[in-house]
């Protein structure tokens, strides 16, 4: 089982992982799903893996509509 840290969320189109922008590159479905926890609400959620600009991350949007990022630990 894997393991993700919560690495934080937006409403706009920029977040950048490890220097990398990744709404300025297309996203690659890596296949497969991760249950991960919001640390600020403590909703669970369950979002695809995704890998873009060599960067590999779970994210998806919230109930508010916000991206949560994800990386694995």
């Amino acid at each position: 089982m894997n393991n993700f840290r919560y690495a934080g969320k937006t409403s706009k189109e920029a977040f950048w992982i490890k220097g990398i922008n990744v709404f300025a590159e297309k996203w690659i479905h890596a296949g497969g799903c991760a249950a991960v926890t919001n640390p600020q609400n403590g909703k669970t959620y369950v979002f695809s893996k995704y890998i873009s600009g060599g960067v590999e991350f779970v994210a998806g949007k919230d109930s508010n509509g916000y991206w949560l990022f994800f990386v694995e630990t």
